[in-house]
């Protein structure tokens, strides 16, 4: 998640986002990511744009040592989050480094896996990102990285009311959201970074939380409108909460939110 993005908790924190998104989508989707790459024991892993640092500890469970695994992001708040979050799930070997996907001080040919989740389109220079995530796979290696493909239901929920209380145009920033949704674009990034065998799956995430309403909240919290909605009077902010919850009405069950989300993971290998 990078700074020009945009989209850095500043009001939330990664405590609330390890909270909303990881445990409503992002948990179960790194478990997906891990899959899809082939992590085995004792691969060497490495997670560019680790965020909260889930993919890396999904990735130290199936590698068999967290030792073997290192997450990088441009955020040192999130870094530091990742390392706590690791050492409480007894993953405390973890490395973590700060730095620019596109610029990683890591050597060639150094792991056996890298991985990528929802991290790519934020990046400012994409091809510079995977040219990097390649160079540092050994030869035969294997990357697995995933975009979201469209505008979800909760995206669409946060334009029509947060658009239309703040002003057209408002949440039109947030469309690099999806802004790699284009398969052909994932496989000419694949192809410009020399990885061969590119593959890319779509298929449908869901993020499911069981208090609608805390979630939009911790969402709001994380978004680039985090500061704006944080400065309204409380019955005002509570109102939008419930307007975003209503436009998600269908997308609810006995369970409580049940939103899907359209996405593309791709593979490669080195």
């Amino acid at each position: 998640m990078t700074d020009e993005s945009g989209f850095q908790l500043k009001q939330g924190g990664p405590e609330v986002y390890e909270l909303c998104w990881v445990r409503a989508q992002l948990a179960q989707s790194a478990e997906e990511l891990v899959e899809a790459a082939g992590v085995a024991r004792g691969d060497r892993v490495l997670d560019v744009g680790c965020g909260t640092g889930v993919v890396a500890r999904a990735a130290a469970t199936r590698s068999g040592a967290a030792a073997n695994v290192t997450g990088t992001d441009v955020s040192a708040g999130m870094l530091e989050a990742a390392a706590r979050f690791a050492a409480e799930a007894g993953l405390a070997e973890i490395a973590w480094l700060e730095c620019d996907a596109a610029s990683m001080p890591l050597p060639d040919d150094t792991f056996d896996v890298t991985l990528c989740q929802q991290g790519l389109q934020f990046m400012p220079d994409k091809p510079g990102a995977m040219a990097e995530m390649a160079r540092v796979l050994k030869p035969g290696g294997r990357l697995a990285l995933s975009v979201w493909k469209t505008q979800s239901p909760i995206g669409a929920a946060f334009a029509t009311v947060l658009d239309r209380h703040f002003g057209a145009g408002t949440t039109a920033p947030w469309e690099m959201v999806y802004s790699l949704g284009n398969r052909d674009h994932l496989h000419d990034l694949a192809d410009g970074a020399a990885l061969r065998d590119a593959h890319v799956v779509f298929d449908v995430k869901f993020a499911r939380y069981p208090d609608p309403e805390a979630f939009i909240t911790g969402a709001i919290a994380g978004s680039p409108i985090a500061g704006t909605m944080a400065e309204l009077p409380e019955a005002e902010h509570d109102r939008l909460i419930k307007e975003i919850v209503a436009e998600l009405a269908d997308c609810q069950d006995d369970g409580g939110l049940a939103v899907p989300a359209q996405c593309l993971t791709m593979t490669a290998r080195k």
